[in-house]
């Protein structure tokens, strides 16, 4: 028999800026992240796993906070090598996070549109969440 687990923080993430990062082709963008439970989430790590879109894991110490209907700002730097005008499809902010007491993961599935300077723009598409161990056998 498996535990049924109740859906994960709803969040909104959005971009809010970006600036050219301290080596060639990589970037720091800020996004917001909003917080749109009743119950406070505790940001504990973020990465940016895609080739196109990369940023490599980082351990939030102290953890952010991000209490109830508020949001908070994670700033990133990202690698993005990409010619203008091209788009990187599924990219991904995955976030590890804790609620309710428990951890989770919020995948942020993002559409790049890289300018005609080579800046990378990012569009939220989907976002998801998954307890963390879910895919483990649970009785």
């Amino acid at each position: 028999m498996h535990k049924k687990t109740e859906a994960g923080p709803p969040v909104l993430v959005e971009e809010i800026s970006r600036k050219i990062g301290a080596s060639p082709h990589v970037w720091v963008i800020s996004w917001r992240i909003k917080n749109l439970s009743d119950r406070q989430l505790h940001l504990l790590a973020a990465r940016l796993p895609h080739s196109q879109f990369r940023g490599g894991e980082i351990q939030l110490q102290p953890a952010l906070e991000v209490p109830s209907g508020q949001s908070a700002v994670l700033e990133l730097s990202v690698a993005c090598n990409e010619a203008p005008g091209e788009v990187v499809e599924n990219a991904f902010l995955i976030l590890r996070v804790l609620w309710s007491g428990e951890p989770w993961r919020i995948l942020t599935r993002f559409r790049v549109l890289v300018d005609s300077e080579g800046a990378p723009h990012t569009t939220t598409e989907l976002i998801t969440t998954q307890p963390v161990g879910f895919s483990e056998g649970e009785e």
